[in-house]
């Protein structure tokens, strides 16, 4: 994907500092963060995810992470922490 320009509406920082991820080669190996906001379904959304994704790839593991409300952004503590330990994230939207 040429330039892109990623704009975070819960953020008033310098959209010139967001950037797209690399993509991944593969994800056969890889950890797969889930990300549950705690709207109502998203447990089953983010359930039914993992169970496709780990039917496709040969996933080395399935990391589930919750927000503690959907009100308000994730802790940067949790997204670090889930950045840290997963190669790509999932992030679950539902109602």
């Amino acid at each position: 994907m040429p330039n892109a320009t990623l704009l975070d509406p819960t953020s008033q920082g310098d959209a010139a500092a967001k950037f797209l991820a690399p993509r991944l080669d593969s994800l056969d190996g890889k950890v797969m963060g889930l990300l549950n906001i705690t709207k109502n379904g998203s447990d089953i959304f983010l359930d039914r995810i993992a169970e496709l994704m780990q039917e496709r790839f040969n996933l080395a593991e399935v990391i589930h992470v919750k927000k503690p409300t959907f009100t308000r952004p994730a802790p940067t503590e949790l997204l670090a922490e889930l950045a840290e330990q997963a190669d790509f994230v999932i992030e679950g939207l539902a109602d």
